[in-house]
């Protein structure tokens, strides 16, 4: 049902530059949507937009004291508890703009069917503005990130500049599979559950609480093939080892955000017209 359309193969890279061109014509709508969502988030708490800083900060405190205190992870030898918790939020601060970015767009199309049967509504804004509002708070928390690696750690170097791209390649990853998330969804219900289910069990087999070196041998063909794994990996090299990335973990980013958004955009586009009979 959901096998991509035969447009797939006939159009290639063209999907790409269509379903982020289909964005960018909808962009006032898509941050419309946006600003809605933050303030439907935070309205009503006390911290109000603040949380964004204050959750992760919360479970930075709880990770650190977990992996590094009582288990004894290290990510160098003799390593600080400061040194690991720079090390853990780098990776955090990926780890929640995926996770959240998926889960929220597995239930956007759902969740909006009086949108989807109101005439000429443009889909697409609606997986597409969870992962713009997942990409902005992950950057609020890079500069917090960049601020506590000035303040505790080595500070940052040119390198830190590459970081906007980095983001930029890992938002058409998220996009491309959150828009095949949300059709599915359309048709199985059950799948939030295994969407939920899936990330978590992503997130303790990427190397995100523990180095990758700490990957036994055996499993290393899980780690290159987890290209969550070489994200993370990006953003501890750019911002932590203040180095480029190793070029094979570019090439599997680049070539995965490519594959995702072809195939996630096709399939949406493939099946949008049938949302309105189906949520």
């Amino acid at each position: 049902m959901l096998t991509p359309p035969p447009s797939v193969q006939e159009e290639g890279g063209l999907a790409i530059s269509q379903g982020l061109r289909s964005l960018w014509q909808q962009r006032s709508l898509l941050w419309a949507f946006v600003l809605r969502d933050l303030k439907h988030r935070y309205t009503g708490s006390s911290l109000g937009f603040f949380w964004t800083v204050v959750t992760p900060f919360l479970e930075l405190v709880t990770y650190t004291f977990v992996f590094h205190v009582l288990i004894g992870v290290r990510f160098v030898e003799g390593g600080s508890g400061t040194h690991y918790a720079l090390f853990l939020f780098c990776g955090m601060v990926t780890w929640y703009a995926v996770s959240d970015g998926l889960a929220r767009a597995a239930t956007s199309v759902t969740e909006n069917g009086h949108l989807i049967k109101k005439v000429n509504f443009p889909a697409v804004v609606l997986p597409g503005h969870v992962i713009a509002s997942a990409v902005l708070n992950q950057c609020i928390r890079l500069g917090l990130l960049a601020l506590a690696t000035i303040a505790l750690g080595r500070g940052l170097s040119w390198h830190f500049l590459l970081v906007p791209l980095a983001v930029a390649v890992e938002a058409v990853f998220v996009l491309g599979v959150g828009l095949l998330l949300s059709v599915t969804a359309v048709y199985f219900k059950d799948t939030v559950h295994w969407v939920k289910a899936v990330l978590l069990l992503w997130m303790f087999v990427t190397p995100i609480f523990y180095p990758a070196s700490s990957y036994p041998e055996k499993y290393k063909l899980f780690l290159l093939l987890n290209p969550l794994a070489h994200l993370v990996g990006v953003f501890h090299e750019l911002v932590l080892n203040q180095r480029l990335p190793h070029p094979h973990s570019v090439i599997v980013i680049v070539v995965m955000s490519a594959l995702s958004i072809t195939v996630g955009y096709s399939v949406f586009r493939h099946h949008r017209d049938r949302f309105a009979d189906l949520v």
